[in-house]
């Protein structure tokens, strides 16, 4: 029998989503939300990097 191997499970973006719908749940103004957003998409991005060697 073969071994498939299954490709990573992505499950940032729902994660990422989540946050944003918690922040504007909880009455976030839109600058903060901006801002929240911003600053997880770029800890994602050095996450990614770091993950991938950093040499993409």
């Amino acid at each position: 029998m073969t071994n498939f191997t299954r490709p990573p499970r992505r499950s940032w973006p729902y994660a990422f989503t989540a946050v944003l719908v918690v922040a504007v749940q909880q009455g976030w103004a839109a600058p903060e939300i901006v801002r929240l957003a911003a600053t997880v998409l770029v800890f994602i991005a050095v996450i990614y990097s770091v993950g991938e060697g950093g040499d993409h």
